[in-house]
């Protein structure tokens, strides 16, 4: 992939949207809550192993129009839901060059508001390489979703990661 460092490994790892669980169906989707739906993205996006994501399953989550906003202070990145994807497939390359087998992302806070057919969620997570032997790595994603056919839809998801002047918010469960 591109110079990636670690913070910008952990900023494009921590953006997969929300997706339903391996092995869940649409009728499942429909039935959780959106906070649920978006903490599910981060167990998706997590693998051991060698057993990489199926990142189809993740497409499935957003509307076709989405937009995802990566910051890579002070650039930013603005991609539809196929570069965003194709961003995903280059991260999941070089770690497989590197000989990582697996990557981690935690929901460590988060809060939900929800207005009818429409939601926002507000996450800190942590992102981490098992056995690289660095510390767990925080971010903020602000998720805004959409309920279609009865099933909560990705519209758009921000990614901001933390600085010396910039401290990480705590979002109430």
């Amino acid at each position: 992939m591109y110079r990636f460092g670690y913070a910008g490994l952990a900023c494009l790892i921590s953006m997969t949207l929300a997706a339903p669980a391996q092995g869940q169906t649409d009728e499942d989707t429909d039935s959780r809550s959106v906070e649920q739906v978006v903490r599910d993205v981060y167990d998706l996006v997590s693998w051991t192993d060698g057993n990489t994501p199926d990142w189809e399953v993740v497409r499935e989550v957003f509307i076709p129009e989405a937009l995802v906003v990566l910051r890579y202070p002070p650039d930013l990145k603005v991609m539809s839901v196929d570069g965003f994807l194709l961003d995903w497939l280059r991260f999941e390359n070089q770690l497989e060059e590197a000989g990582v087998r697996g990557f981690q992302e935690t929901v460590t806070s988060a809060a939900t508001t929800e207005f009818g057919d429409i939601a926002h969620v507000s996450v800190v997570y942590e992102s981490s390489i098992p056995g690289a032997g660095r510390p767990a790595r925080p971010g903020v994603d602000l998720w805004s979703l959409i309920r279609i056919d009865g099933g909560w839809k990705v519209v758009s998801v921000v990614n901001e990661l933390p600085r010396d002047d910039l401290a990480i918010p705590v979002f109430d469960d």
